[in-house]
């Protein structure tokens, strides 16, 4: 359950507890006050979690927040939360990544946002940049908001790609282009890796995203229909053999080694993550000119999946929710992104934080590559989750598969078909 014990206490936590009473000698009655808990992971960001909660906490005297110390894990966080909720003693808000969230709207646990007024043009009155909703979404439903942002984007080495005639200030906009270049640089020195993908992420989340950029699903919207193997999934897969074929069919690493290599300037192009850059640009620097962009866009439908985290409502009484649904629009708004752009490494969501220079404008300026995933955030589409209880399982099955394509080992006709046996399997369809 989500109490807080001595543990804690030696921990570091700090219950963010806000009551008001009249002062000694006043004849004004007491502020009445609303309590809500929040849970979060993951702890690593523990500290802007916490200034976040502290600076809502100013401004909004009427809601007394605890803030639980975060777990480490996104995973742990909601087994935790699930286990609670057999006793009936869930938090009220979540802070968690994106892909989880369909273990708690499954077992109705989350709370529709609509419920408490949320709506597009709500959320984008408070600098929510357009497009960037779909993060919280599952099934076309808003169940979360995005408090920051992690996107899929492409790093470069800027030599490698000039030395093959391509200019380092223009990067391809399509897949197509992109695996010439990628092939031209392996022709150019066969040591060197034209083109890396990474594909060991958690829940498939690159794949998911490649498949995304050409307008694909995974399945139907009801989630009764597989749809990873029509046309465009077919097309995700040659597009990896592509990557293969430039080089990484003879390296299959990691994404940590392959990032390692990507900053020795053994790798011409990685596609990788973009709270990934910062590392890759302090590793990288001295030896090369590192660049970022976004994903090419295979369709005019394209979308992109993210990472990151939102902020969800569980709470069952309606002035919990109301306080809740305070929060979260408080954690959109410029003053909670500053604090999140400027603590986490995540990318800001709110278009006035990002263009204010007192707020993250500066910041970003001088971090030009995170402007990659910006120019994603009109496009974030929802980070899939297999239904079920094989979900895990499922993911597992797919990187075997995208791993057998990316060493040459099956064609992407025999992977694809593989892959829509095993996973129907394991989805009973």
């Amino acid at each position: 359950m989500f109490k807080l014990t001595r543990r804690h206490l030696l921990a570091g936590s700090s219950s963010l507890l806000l009551t008001m009473g009249p002062r000694e000698g006043a004849m004004s009655s007491p502020v009445q006050t609303i309590s809500i808990k929040v849970a979060a992971a993951p702890s690593i960001y523990q500290q802007a979690f916490a200034s976040v909660i502290e600076a809502f906490k100013q401004q909004n005297p009427s809601v007394a927040v605890e803030l639980i110390p975060a777990v480490r894990e996104d995973e742990e966080l909601v087994q935790l939360t699930l286990r609670s909720a057999i006793v009936g003693d869930i938090p009220d808000v979540l802070f968690m990544s994106p892909n989880l969230m369909r273990l708690l709207v499954d077992r109705k646990l989350a709370v529709p946002l609509e419920t408490v007024g949320a709506t597009a043009a709500s959320l984008q009155s408070l600098g929510l940049i357009r497009g960037a909703e779909g993060m919280g979404q599952i099934a076309g439903r808003q169940y979360g908001t995005p408090m920051g942002v992690s996107t899929p984007v492409i790093a470069y080495n800027a030599e490698l790609v000039r030395k093959v005639g391509a200019s380092p200030d223009q990067f391809p906009t399509s897949w197509p282009e992109t695996i010439s270049l990628i092939s031209r640089i392996h022709l150019s020195d066969p040591g060197i890796i034209g083109g890396f993908f990474e594909y060991d992420n958690t829940g498939n989340w690159t794949y998911k995203a490649l498949v995304a950029t050409l307008g694909g699903r995974m399945m139907s919207p009801d989630d009764k229909v597989i749809l990873f193997d029509d046309p465009k999934g077919l097309e995700a897969l040659r597009i990896l053999r592509a990557f293969a074929q430039a080089g990484q069919g003879a390296a299959d690493m990691t994404r940590d080694q392959a990032r390692q290599a990507f900053s020795a300037g053994r790798i011409g192009v990685l596609v990788t993550s973009s709270g990934a850059l910062p590392g890759l640009e302090r590793q990288a620097n001295g030896v090369f000119t590192l660049k970022a962009a976004p994903l090419p866009l295979g369709s005019e439908d394209g979308k992109v999946p993210a990472a990151g985290t939102v902020a969800m409502i569980l709470a069952k009484d309606d002035g919990k929710r109301r306080a809740a649904w305070q929060l979260l629009q408080f954690v959109i708004g410029v003053e909670a992104q500053t604090i999140i752009g400027q603590q986490t490494g995540l990318v800001s969501v709110n278009r006035l934080a990002l263009e204010d220079p007192n707020r993250l404008g500066s910041y970003m300026k001088a971090r030009p590559n995170q402007g990659a995933a910006v120019t994603q955030l009109s496009r974030l589409t929802e980070w899939y989750a297999f239904p079920g209880e094989n979900s895990i399982r499922i993911s597992d099955a797919i990187k075997r598969h995208l791993q057998a394509v990316l060493t040459l080992k099956r064609t992407p006709e025999e992977a694809l078909a593989f892959m829509r046996t095993e996973i129907g399997a394991l989805l009973g369809t």
